[in-house]
């Protein structure tokens, strides 16, 4: 959500965690000097001064989003406006002192040069962040107040910014002690009609230009951009044109949320989605990664869904379009889920499979691994008290099982069948431990260990993607062990080094992204977890588990302190209680974006060429009236460079023997080109760059039909 054009404010509250050292003290000097001369003024003059205005008191306490948006310029084409400035410079402040132990191991066991660098970075950050703060209580700034970026042209060059200070002189030297771009040129002033706020500007035309708008208008169309959201707890939130999206950001206990109004290239992916319920989430175990999304059923069926003839017609007609990808820690396995109101009509399926693929698959070695062979029928599974037919994909013979086993936990077994509401799909599980791979009684141990802003909204059934990837299997004893086997030979490894590399991430817990809708409305959102946080007991003991010289034996203390907390799984797979399990079940959505990843770098590759294009084969007889027409081209225009310019073509060339004549006037409309070559050799080459050599009749193209939404409204 960058944007250049907002370069100059913007890079106030920047500097306010910059690593630039700054001055720890305003000169004001010049500002007394000018007191002095105002005072005196009066004594010179003959008739006594007529009594000053007397100014309305500047507001105190946090300002709120009217005030704020009310600062923003009338028509301004993009505003950003930090509501709590002191907020996120409490979250860099933190984030700093957090990452600087674990970064400067790394350093000094990978780049010792590069050590006291790093030192220095740190603490001119440190000092930075003191000066800024000094030289912010000297202007009378108060950050509660908030601070607003703006512009006052459409395309965005003229930016200014409000925030309080004590004068227009003490905001001018804030600038200069923040060592603000282009300050000593800045122009500013008091805001008109809002006591208490400077505006500061490149020049004073632009100042001149500059005009408070409609809070409560601006406003409003931010309530509709992020409908569903806590606008009042956002600490920045703003509007950027180059894109078209509304954005803002909230800072919860321990993470960070940044949410994105749905810009318009988004609309489709948001209308192919139906808010609702997540039902298929108690599939999904707390600690384990998953991708979860649901589908609108109308704009599937207008895609072609509804086309499925019989039999298979019943089973598409009962999928719900619900779809879960997860991962398992006991037993470890990955598990795809599709949602079915009805899956009766699903139980043939492996009998069917098995009668047209088996014969062509089963007991057959796979190629290059001798003694090798794969097992391809159907066979009985217990998932609770049911016994279940299933689709079993098996492999045996494979020299690297056993490892895949001893350290992950994982057989070479897949199995495809009905249970629980579902048609699930379950990798790394043999016959013994597949149907422990099942529903919990409910989601809400899941739900809770989500961000709060995403378990809101799932709880009133206002999502419809979800991507949530655990970190905390990075900390797991288990990797550690796996590392330290799998690249122990391997020349430059060192486990210290491997675990200095882990630890510079350490206090993060996981990533999520999800998309809501309300009122058919798309919003995005993007959060961080850390695994503790500075705002309660647990979230500090949390922070320093993760951090001590043990953290296995710290987190292990930790899930015995707190047997009911939401974190609980995090802190046992620190602890290392999760088994290899933990790290394939928090790897599932991770391994499904790598495989997305390397098959977009592979497919984007240099050196890899795209496959060649389909040309429509060109019929023999217009192929041959091709070559013809090119070899007596050919012939003509050899036969033309060397023929002398005193030659006449009368002399030389009779007109009997027209088709061998060497003269070009006579050979063209007779015989080089034909009439009726033209449109066929013409038309497979308009076709070839978008149809691919395939022919399609525009005329049977159905018009798009814009889609219907079946979201939540209200």
């Amino acid at each position: 959500m960058s944007n250049p054009r907002l370069s100059l404010p913007l890079s106030t509250l920047v500097l306010l965690v910059a690593c630039n050292q700054v001055s720890s003290a305003l000169s004001m000097g010049g500002e007394e000097k000018a007191a002095d001369t105002k005072a005196e003024a009066p004594a010179d003059s003959k008739a006594p001064p007529a009594p000053a205005a007397v100014a309305p008191p500047a507001p105190t306490g946090p300002a709120s989003v009217d005030e704020l948006l009310g600062l923003v310029h009338d028509g301004a084409s993009s505003y950003v406006v930090f509501k709590s400035p002191d907020a996120l410079l409490s979250l860099a402040e933190t984030a700093a002192s957090t990452f600087e132990q674990p970064l400067t191991t790394l350093v000094s066991a990978t780049s010792p040069d590069k050590t006291s660098r790093l030192t220095e970075s740190f603490a001119l950050f440190k000092h930075g962040v003191a000066d800024a703060k000094d030289a912010l209580a000297k202007a009378g700034t108060d950050l509660a107040r908030g601070i607003v970026v703006t512009s006052t042209t459409l395309n965005g060059d003229d930016t200014v910014i409000t925030f309080s200070a004590s004068s227009a002189e003490a905001a001018k030297g804030l600038l200069a002690a923040l060592k603000i771009p282009d300050a000593a040129t800045a122009e500013c002033q008091a805001t008109a009609g809002r006591p208490g706020y400077v505006t500061c500007a490149k020049d004073q035309p632009t100042l001149a230009a500059y005009k408070p708008g409609d809070g409560k208008a601006a406003r409003t169309r931010l309530n509709t951009a992020l409908p569903a959201l806590a606008i009042d707890d956002l600490a920045l939130f703003g509007y950027a044109a180059d894109g078209d999206v509304h954005f803002g950001l909230d800072k919860p206990a321990g993470g960070a949320t940044f949410h994105v109004s749905a810009p318009p290239d988004a609309k489709d992916l948001v209308a192919t989605l139906a808010p609702g319920q997540a039902d298929l989430l108690k599939f999904a175990p707390a600690g384990t990664g998953f991708m979860w999304m649901k589908f609108d059923l109308d704009e599937l069926k207008k895609k072609g869904l509804n086309e499925v003839p019989p039999p298979f017609s019943a089973t598409v007609g009962a999928f719900t379009g619900e779809v879960l990808f997860g991962g398992s820690a006991a037993p470890a396995a990955l598990q795809a889920r599709f949602g079915f109101s009805d899956t009766s009509s699903l139980a043939p399926l492996a009998d069917l499979a098995v009668a047209f693929g088996g014969p062509m698959i089963h007991n057959k070695p796979i190629p290059d691994v001798p003694g090798s062979k794969i097992s391809f029928k159907a066979e009985n599974v217990t998932v609770g008290a049911d016994k279940i037919k299933a689709l079993h994909f098996g492999a045996s013979g494979v020299p690297q099982a056993k490892a895949l086993a001893d350290q992950l936990g994982l057989s070479l077994d897949a199995w495809v069948f009905p249970a629980e509401g579902t048609l699930a799909a379950v990798v790394g599980a043999d016959a013994t431990k597949v149907g422990l791979v099942k529903a919990a009684a409910n989601s809400e141990a899941t739900i809770a260990a989500l961000p709060p802003a995403l378990a809101a909204s799932l709880r009133a059934g206002e999502v419809g993607f979800v991507t949530h990837v655990p970190l905390d299997g990075l900390q797991s004893p288990e990797l550690l062990k796996l590392l330290d086997g799998a690249l122990a030979g391997m020349p430059g490894y060192s486990s210290s080094t491997a675990r200095s590399a882990l630890n510079v991430v350490a206090p993060l817990s996981s990533t999520t992204i999800w998309i809501s809708e309300h009122q058919n409305t798309g919003v995005m959102h993007f959060a961080v977890q850390a695994i503790g946080n500075t705002t309660d007991e647990e979230g500090k003991a949390a922070l320093a588990a993760a951090a001590s010289a043990d953290p296995a034996k710290a987190f292990a203390d930790l899930a015995a302190k707190y047997p009911g907390s939401p974190r609980l799984a995090a802190y046992q797979t620190r602890a290392g209680q999760g088994g290899a399990g933990a790290l394939i079940g928090g790897s599932a959505p991770a391994l499904v974006i790598a495989a997305g990843t390397a098959a977009l770098f592979v497919r984007n590759a240099p050196g890899v060429d795209a496959p060649p294009p389909v040309v429509a084969e060109t019929p023999a007889e217009e192929k041959k009236a091709e070559e013809k027409k090119a070899e007596e081209e050919k012939k003509a225009e050899e036969k033309k460079a060397e023929t002398p310019k005193t030659e006449t073509p009368k002399t030389e060339t009779p007109k009997t023997e027209t088709p061998k004549t060497e003269t070009p006037k006579t050979e063209t409309p007779k015989t080089e080109t034909p009439k009726t070559e033209t449109p066929k050799t013409e038309t497979p080459k308009t076709e070839t760059p978008k149809t691919g050599g395939l022919k399609i009749d525009a005329s049977k193209a159905e018009p798009r039909v814009p889609p219907k939404r079946v979201g939540r409204q209200e």
